[in-house]
């Protein structure tokens, strides 16, 4: 592996925190076993803190700084959560002591609209979400408010936003500010072990099989380096490169993955290696739909073989699903001009994951677009557990490939009746001891190293599939003379 890129100061402005992109930032953490990542999200255990939280407190070298901007005039349920973080906070401070320093900020007590709102703008820039309250004023009416349910974190010359308001449109008001105070614990430790890490874990992008680039993928690499030292490079076939990694993430490829390639992916797995998988099934020749006629075909990359042999297979088809995004689409009359009107397109699937889950608790809706199914195998070889992170609703369907796709569909009302499959599994996490799919061959010629001795059988890892590689991609324009990555969203 080459292509070395140095970690980013933790400093930053317009931290981009998108659904799948946390979903992808707690996979891999969880997948290269940061501790705090393990944290017990489904107790009841208010007060009780996690014993990884515990010890990483007693250890702290320096002051950790918290600056909450949750205070002064709240509804009654954001006053039960300032409530919490408050305890939570004073919990921290029995374990870090004095190295633990907290202060609730009541940002509309600076009476100067000016300086108010500056600080407003400040605070949305350092990556910190707004939200919109309902405050009653003196005379029973009331008016709106913007507040940041969040924290700044300092350690030392570093700092840190951290967004604690959850907000899952599929569920109700109350039900969110549950989940968030459920995972405040979480979300402080996260912050405080990013802030402190001195050995930073290595992951790295994999790159040789028309994978995205470092520009299509900016999003999520700027999130990464937060926890991570990133590097990209070409595998080669060499397997003890490969080991340097905590884990590795292979994001869309589109060309075959040769033999050594592939026996180097599966030997670093059964030595323990973590692997995201984010593929792309179907080709949908995006870009043709704009004339309004595409083909999609089937795009298979040569993993596909190990990846049912570790306990899931690829299906090669698209999901089409009745709860989906949005689309422009001209309903002017031939000859006007131009109007668009925002309607349902069911290629563009919106995902969801398990309420109960660490990954996918709180998540919003995360938007597809031209997604594959997967299925879990049981009686796979190894002992493997496989669990569904995203799926799609109850209203769903597939449709296998090669298939024709005209625009004019989306001004076609579904038939309801077609759409009669459930919670088609689009991202799987698989966790346990992996069999080898090299098990019952010889080693390839062209692995580094050339005596490199097959392991059958696997030390515990984790991988985690997912059949959108688009979903993390960032839309890349030429602009003022050079390629620019746009925000996700």
């Amino acid at each position: 592996m080459v292509k070395h890129m140095d970690r980013k100061a933790l400093r930053r402005k317009h931290l981009m925190q998108l659904g799948i992109t946390q979903v992808l930032v707690v996979v891999v953490s969880l997948l290269a076993e940061i501790k705090f990542f393990r944290i017990d999200l489904t107790t009841e255990k208010k007060h009780t803190l996690s014993q990884p939280s515990r010890s990483m407190l007693r250890q702290l070298e320096d002051v950790v700084y918290v600056k909450i901007y949750l205070d002064g005039e709240l509804p009654a349920e954001f006053v039960n959560f300032r409530k919490s973080i408050r305890e939570l906070m004073d919990e921290f401070r029995a374990y870090g002591g004095e190295k633990l320093q907290y202060e609730f900020i009541k940002l509309y007590d600076e009476p100067d609209e000016t300086i108010r709102n500056r600080i407003i703008g400040e605070l949305y820039d350092r990556g910190l979400k707004v939200t919109n309250i309902q405050v009653r004023d003196g005379e029973g009416g009331s008016s709106t408010r913007m507040i940041f349910p969040g924290a700044i974190m300092a350690y030392g010359p570093f700092e840190l936003p951290v967004n604690l308001l959850k907000n899952n449109p599929t569920l109700s008001h109350e039900h969110n500010l549950n989940n968030s105070i459920q995972t405040l614990e979480y979300e402080f430790a996260r912050a405080i072990r990013s802030l402190t890490t001195e050995e930073v874990p290595r992951i790295a992008f994999i790159e040789g099989h028309g994978e995205l680039d470092s520009l299509q993928t900016h999003s999520l690499m700027d999130e990464l380096k937060n926890f991570f030292q990133v590097d990209r490079g070409y595998i080669n076939g060499n397997v003890e490169a490969l080991l340097n990694y905590q884990a590795l993430i292979i994001a869309r490829p589109e060309h075959s993955f040769s033999e050594p390639d592939k026996f180097a992916i599966d030997q670093y797995i059964m030595k323990g290696g973590k692997v995201l998988f984010l593929l792309d099934p179907v080709h949908p020749f995006a870009d043709s739909l704009s004339a309004g006629t595409t083909v999609a075909l089937a795009n298979q990359v040569g993993l596909e073989d190990l990846l049912f042999k570790y306990g899931v297979r690829v299906n090669y088809n698209l999901v089409a699903d009745l709860q989906c995004n949005y689309v422009p689409v001209n309903t002017a009359p031939v000859g006007e001009e131009a109007r668009f009107t925002m309607m349902p397109w069911v290629y563009h699937p919106l995902l969801a994951g398990p309420v109960d889950h660490p990954v996918s608790r709180g998540l919003n809706y995360v938007k597809s677009q031209f997604a594959s199914s997967l299925d879990t195998l049981a009686g796979s070889p190894g002992q493997v557990s496989k669990t569904v992170l995203l799926a799609t609703s109850q209203a769903s369907r597939t449709r296998n490939v090669p298939l024709y796709i005209n625009m004019e569909e989306v001004t076609v009302q579904p038939d309801p009746a077609l759409y009669n499959s459930a919670k088609l599994p689009i991202g799987v996490l698989l966790e346990g001891e992996f069999e080898s799919f090299y098990k019952n061959y010889p080693v390839p010629d062209g692995v580094i190293p050339s005596d490199w001795k097959l392991i059958p059988q696997g030390q515990p890892s984790s991988i985690f599939v997912l059949t959108d590689g688009d979903i993390v991609a960032n839309e890349v324009i030429f602009e003022q003379g050079a390629y620019r990555a746009q925000p996700l969203g």
